[in-house]
């Protein structure tokens, strides 16, 4: 488990679901990447190993930011195989 990651997503950071999977998380060994918004000191991101925050209280900002980041990611992963994408 010591190679696993766990990507934990909340708009608020108060997920009391994802909270508890960071802390569940972390009791495995397991590193924690939290994509949050709101307030920069919220409970999920206070777990996270990386934090990847938005500076944004509107729902919409934040998770419209998310997404992107969220199809970057697979576009790195799936485009790299699939159409030559580089790092």
């Amino acid at each position: 488990m010591q190679d696993d990651l766990a990507i934990l997503i909340s708009s608020s950071g108060k997920s009391p679901n994802m909270v508890n999977a960071a802390r569940e998380a972390h009791n495995l060994g397991i590193k924690v990447v939290t994509m949050t918004g709101f307030a920069p000191d919220n409970s999920l991101k206070l777990l996270g190993d990386l934090n990847l925050w938005v500076d944004s209280r509107s729902y919409n900002i934040v998770e419209s930011v998310h997404a992107f980041w969220l199809a970057a990611v697979c576009d790195l992963i799936i485009g790299k195989s699939e159409y030559g994408v580089s790092e």
